[in-house]
């Protein structure tokens, strides 16, 4: 599969594809990513360093080959929970406070106690692959313009992927995308759900009553409240079971809509983890809001957003090994190319992790629960190396091309453009 992988991927390249390939196999088997310009002195990248500049400036991907790719090319063994595959969607940042000739910039802010970022948001949609591990498989990379929001572009996400197959689908986000701009989609779409959390304080409705004959007026939308904190009635289904070692008691309630959505009735689940003597182990509870059959069980919806926080360790491995927000170039596009660059670069870790030689350091520890424990993405990035040095490439050798003529004599570029910081009001947040 690695070798239809990366042929088709070097084909999703309508210019400058061999320095594309280059520097996708130079980030493949990294050992830091302190720049783009700094893959130039891997052993896989057989180009000078100016190729990088140019692959990144003007090289031409096709967005939508490659998210063809990445769909097709999904491995074998990705696992399901309840005959559902588990994706998930989030938004991650590329700081850039000091880029005042960045286009389109916007300042946020993701939480009460949290800094203020600026730089772009980059919207993500990823297949999870391997439970109780970070694996994953990127999907679609988009960003999120200042005119836009997370939600708008994640819906985006979601109506393309439903279009891809007919097989059922769950879609996983957090509490951000519990909006009416996120989950309006799901009315429209078929064999995808969707699986949010809900905040605490949110309410929702009960199903109207039903409407009888020669009752004047026009029928009711929306039946009584239901809160958290007190619930109106008594839960549809409750148990008790055991996640990752832990005991936890899940609460259903179904028949349940939010006040904007009152078409998309769903179920509402709790969870809540204890402690060895009953009492709960945190504060809150965990709710979570269900489009799908309400024939699904209980703890496998449990198990696929839990399932979730594996997108957030692909985060960090990315930006930590590498280097996704590594690129200060001032132009969008560049920095884009960059980004889908350290994806198919990540896909490729996944589809060798069964390939390549296990030569973990003695004190990485190698069984759970006395199987044997599999490679983390860097683990295998680092061995990556040889194993990719003996596939070899799909892009062609170098050619000599003599030395450039440079600037011309006399020549003084403009000074760029400068953008103001783009900020969006309170309202504005909300409506999102």
């Amino acid at each position: 599969m690695i070798d239809r992988f990366r042929r088709e991927v070097y084909q999703s390249f309508e210019q400058r594809g061999d320095a594309g390939m280059d520097l996708i196999d130079a980030l493949t088997s990294a050992e830091s990513v302190e720049s783009p310009v700094g893959q130039s002195e891997s052993p896989l990248f057989r180009r000078r360093f100016s190729s990088v500049y140019d692959f990144l400036k003007q090289g031409r991907m096709l967005l939508p080959e490659l998210r063809r790719v990445l769909h097709k090319n999904q491995p074998e063994d990705a696992e399901q929970i309840a005959g559902y595959e588990v994706y998930v969607v989030d938004c991650t940042d590329d700081p850039a406070p000091e880029a005042k000739t960045l286009l389109d910039r916007i300042r946020s802010k993701k939480g009460r106690h949290a800094p203020v970022e600026v730089g772009h948001r980059y919207s993500w949609l990823v297949r999870a692959i391997e439970q109780r591990t970070s694996w994953c498989m990127p999907q679609d990379i988009r960003r999120v313009p200042t005119e836009s929001t997370d939600s708008q572009v994640g819906m985006e996400q979601v109506k393309e992927l439903a279009e891809r197959n007919d097989r059922p689908k769950v879609v996983v986000a957090d509490s951000l995308y519990c909006n009416v701009v996120f989950l309006a989609v799901f009315m429209t779409v078929q064999a995808v759900y969707a699986l949010v959390r809900i905040r605490s304080n949110r309410v929702l409705y009960e199903e109207p009553p039903e409407h009888k004959p020669g009752q004047k007026g026009r029928p009711r939308k929306h039946g009584d409240k239901f809160k958290f904190s007190s619930p109106s009635r008594q839960p549809d289904q409750t148990e008790n079971c055991t996640l990752f070692g832990q005991t936890v008691r899940l609460t259903a309630w179904e028949g349940l809509h939010f006040y904007q959505l009152p078409f998309l009735v769903g179920m509402v689940l709790c969870v809540q983890f204890l402690k060895s003597d009953g009492t709960p182990r945190f504060q809150r509870p965990l709710y979570l809001f269900w489009t799908g059959p309400t024939s699904v069980a209980l703890v496998d919806l449990a198990r696929m957003y839990l399932w979730r926080f594996a997108i957030e360790h692909m985060f960090r491995f990315l930006k930590q090994h590498m280097g996704l927000t590594s690129s200060n170039s001032p132009n969008l596009e560049a920095r884009l190319r960059w980004i889908w660059c350290c994806a198919i670069a990540y896909s490729q870790l996944l589809l060798v992790r069964h390939e390549v030689a296990d030569r973990r350091p003695d004190w990485h520890p190698r069984f759970v629960r006395g199987q044997l424990r599999p490679m983390t993405p860097r683990q295998v990035q680092r061995q990556s190396l040889a194993f990719l040095m003996a596939l070899g490439t799909p892009a062609s050798d170098t050619q000599p091309a003599g030395k450039g003529s440079g600037r011309p004599v006399g020549y003084r570029p403009e000074p760029r453009k400068r953008f103001p910081i783009v900020t969006k009001s309170k309202k504005q947040r909300k409506s999102a």
